[in-house]
Order: C-alpha cells, then structure tokens, then sequence
C-alpha cells in the first residue's frame, strides 16, 4: 500500500503571518502544487492557494500592503509521513480537503501532498474501465471569450468558484486560462485590469473525449501532469476536436473514487473490502474483473485468475447462472453456503453473500464475498 512518503513532494513553500500578499503570488508562481502554508513559531496556523491570492486580489487588496495577518486563514489538515494515501480518501470525503501538509516523526513540516500526488498513487483496476468520462462531468462549464478583461476574468473565476476559464468560440475551444496564469500575468509589466484574456500568456489544453473511460482518464492526469481537462467530442474522421462538452477535473474524479467506494464497492481498489472479496460478470462465462488479497487467500488463487471464469471454482458450474437470475430479482443474497474448488482443486464448503451491482453505463457486475473464513468454512468430504 502506498503511503504518504513515497508521492509527498518535498519542497513545500511556507510564509510567514507577515508576509505580503504579493510575496506570496511571486513565491506560489515558482512552484507547481498551488498552495503554502503560513508557520509561525514553526507551527502551521493557516493554508493559502492560488485561488485565496486571486480571492483577495479581487476584493481590492492592496497587494503590496496586505499581510496574511489580515486575513482569516484555512486551518491546515496535516498528515503524517506514515499515512496511506488511500486513507487521504476518507479525510477528502469527510471534509474536502484536498491539499496536505505532511509532518515527519518528529512532527516537523517535511512536505506536502495534493490531489495531484493522490490520482498518481490510485491503484489501476479493470473495474474503472465500467466508468465512462461522460458519467461524472458536468454538462455546465466556465466558458468565456479571449475578448474578456483580466478583471472581469478574475472576478468571474471566483464568484462562480472556478480554478480555470475555458476560452471559446462557439461550440469550439480555443484555449483555457488557470488561476495560476492570471496571477502570473499580474506579476508581470504587460499587465492592466482590461487587458483581454487574449492577451494574458496560456497554453492549449489537452483533451478527453465523453467516451474514454476513468482508466484511461487517470493514466493522462498523471502523464500531462494537469489538473483540468477539457473534454471535446472529435471529428469521427479527421479526430479533430469538434465540440466542447465539459470539463474534467481531478476533483472530479476523486469524488468518483470515494463515490463508488461507497456505493460500488470499491470500484477502485479491491484492497479497501475487509472481507474476501471477488467481482465478476454477470453474464457469458462470468468472467473474473478483480479480486482483493484475502479473496485470492482464501480460495488459493493468484492474479492470473483475474479474467478467467469463476465456473471453475464451482463443482457445479450451472450454479453461477443460477445466482445471477435470483440476484436480478432480489438484488443480494446473504449466508449462501456453497460447494466449492480453490485453485488448487481442494473442495471447501463456504458461506458466501453476492451482491448484483449497476455501474451508471448498465455494465454490471456480481460483488461476492466470502465469510468462510471466520463463520463456518469446512472442508467438504
């Protein structure tokens, strides 16, 4: 499992209470993780972000006066060194955090992790591959044009609570401007409130298309190093970029992780279920999509079984056509005590439970785990 040590980024930018509000955009501008924490006494009191800075500079602040002093700060949630990332799920669920910093065994300040940090360490699993981009944006998204001014850009950002703004002509995208590049900008002597976003350096996103699914969604965040994406349909023969339809954004899909892992058991990561645990299809020869670490133990099976056929752990294999009809009908069964084969062709008796679960693209899936192991599994003569 990994933790917090292994993807922590170690050169975490920290202010001081008296520091100005024009230090810190310079300072944030020269690091790409997006925040700092302000210690005083060597203690975090307080967590600032891009998006505070841009806060600030649009209510008016004198930025070369203005200290962190002023200011009602966001109390830092830290982490430890030891900390699996997974576990940062459940704190993000909870409470939204989404930017950490990290603290050593003697509880100093060693680092930091964000999102970005968290999507690089999510475990790849078969079962994102039931998940489709279109599933989980939204259809909404800050669109502009490059005519904008950087005031009303910057003021149009955080009323509607935006880290980027896409740039479009029509239906068609022409680029997009982050919190960062406005900050930047501000820094530079080409800046004035009405310069037009056109104007205001950027770059041109990559993109996602609604069809690709949360697998291969991951991989790119990790690969671009992004933290939005823009997702256009393309041209079906020229893969051009025809049409804006939203806009992907790690947060999105970090909701999703801690969604289904609630909803969906663990759709993600097979090693969140405490119990053994196995997910197949529900239909065909019910091939085998994951299973967890104490599933494989308890039937003696290793990764190669992962996209063979569960009818090979059963001495009679008509039985799994059999639970996939029953589920179809009342959706779970609980304590079902079945005749099986481990993979190394012992026969076990074992109570199990099966659970027919719907993804939102109609691919089901049979979630089955197994209770043998504390409640009554016996070798069978």
């Amino acid at each position: 499992m990994t933790i917090v040590r292994e993807c922590m980024f170690a050169d975490l930018i920290t202010l001081s209470p008296t520091t100005t509000l024009m230090e810190a955009i310079r300072r944030l501008m020269r690091q790409p993780f997006g925040f700092a924490v302000v210690l005083d006494n060597m203690a975090p009191v307080g967590l600032v972000t891009e998006f505070d800075l841009l806060r600030w500079m649009v209510a008016g602040h004198d930025l070369n006066k203005a200290t962190f002093q002023h200011f009602t700060l966001s109390i830092p949630q830290t982490v430890r060194e030891d900390t699996p990332c997974q576990s940062l799920l459940n704190i993000y669920n909870n409470r939204r955090f989404r930017r950490f910093p990290v603290l050593n065994d003697d509880n100093m300040l060693s680092g930091g992790i964000t999102e970005k940090q968290i999507v690089a360490s999510l475990p790849r699993s078969e079962l994102m591959a039931h998940y489709r981009v279109s599933d989980i944006i939204q259809p909404r998204h800050p669109a502009v044009t490059s005519e904008l001014t950087f005031a009303e850009a910057a003021r149009q950002m955080v009323s509607w609570h935006r880290g980027c703004l896409l740039l479009t002509d029509g239906d068609s995208l022409q680029g997009m401007v982050t919190e960062g590049d406005l900050l930047r900008f501000r820094l530079t002597p080409e800046w004035h409130p009405d310069t037009p976003l056109a104007k205001v350096p950027s770059t041109m996103p990559i993109t996602i298309e609604p069809d690709r699914n949360l697998l291969y969604a991951l991989d790119l965040f990790v690969r671009s190093g992004h933290r939005r994406i823009p997702v256009v349909e393309r041209d079906s023969l020229t893969g051009v970029p025809r049409r804006l339809v939203g806009l992907l954004t790690q947060t999105d899909l970090l909701k999703q992780v801690v969604n289904s892992a609630r909803t969906h058991k663990a759709i993600l990561n097979p090693e969140d279920i405490n119990d053994p645990a196995i997910w197949f299809e529900p239909s065909g020869t019910h091939r085998i999509l994951a299973l967890n670490t104490k599933g494989a133990a308890e039937l003696e099976l290793d990764a190669s079984w992962v996209g063979r056929s569960v009818h090979d752990l059963a001495r009679d294999p008509e039985i799994w056509g059999a639970i996939t009809i029953l589920l179809n009908n009342c959706g779970t069964m609980d304590r079902i005590t079945l005749p099986l084969r481990t993979g190394h062709g012992a026969g076990v008796c074992t109570i199990c439970r099966f659970s027919l679960v719907h993804t939102p693209t109609g691919e089901d899936r049979i979630f089955w785990t197994l209770h043998g192991s504390e409640s009554g599994r016996s070798h069978c003569g």
